[in-house]
């Protein structure tokens, strides 16, 4: 088979709305991960904001600047006084940034720095933040260190050392120490220990997002449906949506039927819109017996071929449906039947029965069934002997269509036997799962058989027309009904041998 070399990128039309919701999906799946990232990161920055933590206190002065000489005159100032006051506040604060007051402050505060050398006016500015309140003429001058003693001696010192240099810079102005420095009794309270844990947090959580969403991109599985063209070169027969379930209690468990409403209106839309392509593919090619198969197990092809055949037996279709999946049968239990005492295949193939015996009639489905409730190991061997080949072309002579269910393609020989005795093969692709290589190789397969993929059924889909949910429970099509799903047998449906 020919495929795209050059498959269609995302990108190139823009995320899908089915891509963007299968990534809001993996996201909601892995939201553990995606949690647990978050606190270990705000763990880290929590223990960062210890490690990092030092002691540190502030002594702080506030000033009123006055656009008068006199400080007597600052409680009588006219408005436009109080105006001219409030834009001299914006410009005092850089006075106290001036290196020349800086270093004044440093000769006279007596501090030195622990190994001896004096402290500079280059650690005074740095000690030191200026801020004026807006609209006001209020400023406030904080001294910062990790000795109390230190800060108290530098903002004092500030108070010693500030006039000369407002009066040099700003004549006939007035700046008045209205609350001086005290000596800090306590550290400074530290905002690091909430603001690193915060952070790290939201790193955390963003960052496992993105692990997440690059994995899943770089992941070389079929995201979306036009993939299934795009990547595979193969015919789309339809997308069959995620169904949201739940089994009321004491209910037998059985598979998502289009014979069930609460299945949902698209879901059951979705099974008839493959009937029809399939019954036209039919009718311009002859085709009679179909194999549905899936690259690896839990894809959801027993459902995909139950309700392939229960869609063509609603249509008036004689049907019959074969459960070749010999090592883990689940056709009987998709339809909730028992077959616990049924052999199916194996017992026509070992000649206990014949196949008008095994082949039994469902009254509520319409269905012909050739079911077995009992696995087999050596289904390769039980499936290439002539004998399978003669019920096939028996099947084919008394039925409109034989749906045969088989093994997944991608993980034993089954599949591509039997397609050697049937006309066409559905392949079951479900979102996300098998990588698009894998799925070339198994199908690769069937082409010794001589059989083509008449299309793929894109399954499971997050933006499928079936989308649905059912008592408000979540529940994946394709995860528990498919290949290897072990559960109790539901209740034994009406049953008849078909005779001609």
């Amino acid at each position: 088979m020919n495929y795209n070399s050059e498959p269609k990128k995302d990108y190139e039309e823009g995320l899908s709305l089915d891509t963007a919701l299968m990534y809001a999906k993996k996201l909601m799946d892995k939201w553990f991960v995606i949690l647990l990232s978050a606190i270990l990161c705000a763990g880290i920055g929590f223990g960062v904001a210890v490690a990092r933590y030092t002691e540190h206190y502030s002594s702080q002065i506030m000033f009123i600047a006055s656009n008068k000489s006199s400080a007597i005159t600052v409680a009588g100032q006219s408005s436009s006084d109080v105006n001219a006051s409030v834009s001299l506040a914006e410009s005092f604060k850089y006075v106290f940034t001036t290196t020349e007051l800086a270093t004044k402050v440093a000769n006279s505060c007596g501090y030195a720095n622990p190994d001896g050398s004096p402290i500079t006016a280059v650690q005074i500015k740095r000690y030191v933040s200026v801020q004026s309140i807006e609209e006001t003429s209020i400023i406030y001058l904080t001294v910062t260190t990790t000795n109390p003693d230190v800060s108290y001696g530098i903002a004092q010192a500030y108070v010693d050392n500030y006039n000369e240099a407002i009066a040099t810079a700003f004549p006939n102005t007035a700046l008045t120490v209205i609350d001086p420095p005290l000596k800090a009794e306590a550290p400074n309270g530290d905002n690091t220990k909430l603001l690193y844990p915060m952070l790290g947090f939201v790193l955390g959580f963003f960052a496992a997002c993105l692990c997440i969403i690059v994995a899943v991109v770089f992941k070389d599985t079929i995201k979306n449906s036009d993939e299934v063209t795009n990547k595979l070169g193969m015919k789309l027969l339809g997308v069959i949506g995620r169904v949201y379930r739940k089994n009321k209690k004491g209910e037998p468990k059985q598979g998502i039927l289009i014979t069930d409403k609460k299945s949902g209106f698209g879901f059951i839309e979705s099974y008839k819109l493959i009937r029809t392509k399939i019954e036209h593919a039919a009718s311009r090619q002859d085709y009679k017996a179909i194999i549905v198969t899936s690259t690896m197990e839990n894809e959801g092809k027993t459902t995909s071929a139950t309700n392939i055949a229960l869609s063509l037996a609603q249509n008036g279709k004689s049907v019959l449906l074969i459960d070749a999946d010999l090592r883990k049968p689940s056709v009987a239990k998709t339809l909730g039947f028992s077959a616990s005492d049924d052999e199916g295949i194996c017992g026509i193939v070992s000649g206990k029965k014949t196949l008008k015996e095994s082949i039994k009639y469902s009254e509520k489905y319409q269905l012909f069934v050739l079911v077995s409730g009992v696995a087999v190991e050596n289904s390769t061997e039980i499936l290439s002997s002539p004998k399978m080949e003669e019920i096939v072309e028996a099947a084919k002579k008394e039925f409109d269509y034989v749906i045969i269910d088989t093994a997944p393609c991608g993980i034993i020989a089954d599949a591509s036997i039997l397609a050697g005795y049937a006309d066409t093969i559905v392949l079951v692709v479900k979102q996300d799962y098998a990588s698009a290589r894998r799925i070339k190789r198994a199908v690769d397969n069937f082409e010794n058989s001589g059989t083509e993929i008449i299309g793929c059924i894109f399954n499971n889909s997050e933006n499928g027309m079936s989308n649905s949910k059912i008592y408000g429970r979540k529940y994946g099509y394709g995860y528990g009904y498919g290949y290897g799903y072990g559960y109790g047998y539901g209740a034994s449906g009406s049953q008849k041998k078909k005779s001609k």
